[in-house]
């Protein structure tokens, strides 16, 4: 996995390789233009468009080059609970308290 150098608790996008979303339960892919979109079923190598990775998304399934880094939320970020994403950021980075 590759991640920025900042501390991975802090950083709120990382990159991976597309083939790395296997192993991410509800990754949410992050877009060129901060859309989001979560990975709800299968990825895997595409037997229809070779080179390809297909992942199954709440928006349908996407073709993403297997050589070519994706951009998640850093799943550190993601509470358990799945919470809404600005609270866990907002907890995670300290700015609200625990109750």
């Amino acid at each position: 996995m590759t991640t920025h150098s900042d501390s991975p608790a802090t950083v709120a996008h990382i990159e991976i390789a597309p083939g790395e979303l296997t192993h991410i339960t509800g990754a949410v892919i992050v877009g060129a233009h901060d859309g989001h979109v979560r990975v709800t079923g299968t990825v895997e190598l595409s037997d229809v468009m070779p080179r390809m990775v297909s992942v199954e998304t709440e928006a349908g399934t996407l073709y993403l080059d297997q050589d070519l880094p994706v951009t998640i939320v850093n799943p550190t970020l993601q509470s358990s609970e799945d919470r809404d994403d600005i609270e866990g950021l907002a907890h995670t980075v300290g700015l609200l308290k625990a109750s």
